[in-house]
């Protein structure tokens, strides 16, 4: 159970053109009904068939509308892409197949002058039930594709810039670091326990329940090492707050963009390479904007 509610909370990438997310599963389904005729349509002798079959795309693309624009803009909070996860992409196109069958009903009703009975309803949720995973698959797997292909692109352009930096000891000295700001990030909770790391050998931390993983540099060896202490995250940023270079990358990481070597796109978002660390660091979509900008502007100042 604690498997499935993870897997629904986890972050689910949101729809890239919203006239496209309406359009698209409308033309399907029209052409399905059109094409193949079931239900059967193939029957049915009206002059003006063509435009009753049109009707029902109409019907498809108006209760997309509805979760696609009129839903987002009256709950903005609820819609946001990053607050979007696997559960709502579900609930939403389970909500959406019910409002598309109320629609089909309704019109299906008006169209050969019938009482909106409870059995006509149960057979257009029949219909929407056997149609809508041709349009849904499709336009989902479309949809990733969009993302991927978004985020490659910004990847590669990150990359670039990656690739024409050429840090000096000097240049690695932030303003910040020249004035009064310690060069040591001192990391302290609740506990005696104190992590002392020199701000150019930390590459990032992670949370872990109530404890925080830092990995840096070792002195000794140069070599990416790692420490546990019970810290929390909001600790964990008061103490990289001067170093604005060092920034929250992801809910559970704070990451050193100095550090990054190579960008990675997916469509849930980047995940970085640091120097000298193997373990890669993930950008979730709330904080992607910002690492991107801080890489493309520590390499051109």
């Amino acid at each position: 159970m604690n498997k499935l509610t993870e897997l629904l909370h986890s972050p689910y990438p949101a729809l890239c053109q919203r006239w496209k997310t309406v359009l698209i599963p409308s033309v399907i389904v029209f052409l399905i009904i059109y094409l193949l005729q079931p239900f059967g349509i193939a029957q049915m002798h009206n002059a003006h068939k063509l435009f009753i079959l049109l009707g029902y795309g109409v019907v498809t693309g108006m209760a997309l509308g509805v979760f696609v624009y009129v839903l987002p803009a009256f709950f903005p909070n609820y819609y946001k892409e990053q607050r979007w996860t696997l559960g709502k992409q579900l609930l939403n196109i389970l909500m959406n197949c019910v409002l598309i069958a109320v629609g089909n009903w309704l019109y299906t009703s008006w169209l050969y002058g019938l009482e909106p009975s409870w059995y006509l309803f149960l057979v257009c949720m029949l219909w929407v039930a056997i149609l809508a995973p041709f349009p849904t698959t499709i336009f989902l797997m479309w949809n990733r594709n969009l993302l991927l292909a978004r985020n490659l692109k910004e990847a590669t352009e990150m990359n670039f810039y990656l690739s024409r930096k050429i840090v000096s000891e000097d240049k690695k000295s932030s303003t910040e670091e020249k004035g009064d700001c310690p060069k040591v990030l001192i990391f302290s909770g609740g506990t005696k326990e104190v992590l002392e790391v020199n701000a150019d050998n930390f590459l990032y931390a992670e949370a872990e329940g109530n404890y925080v993983k830092v990995t840096c540099y070792s002195i000794k060896d140069g070599k990416a090492v790692q420490k546990l202490l019970r810290v929390t995250m909001k600790q964990a940023e008061e103490t990289i707050a001067s170093y604005s270079y060092v920034i929250r990358c992801h809910r559970a990481f704070l990451v050193n963009v100095r550090k990054v070597v190579k960008v990675e796109g997916n469509s849930q978002g980047y995940r970085l390479r640091l120097e000298g660390c193997e373990e890669e660091v993930p950008v979730s979509r709330a904080y992607a904007k910002e690492v991107k900008m801080l890489i493309e502007n520590e390499v051109a100042s």
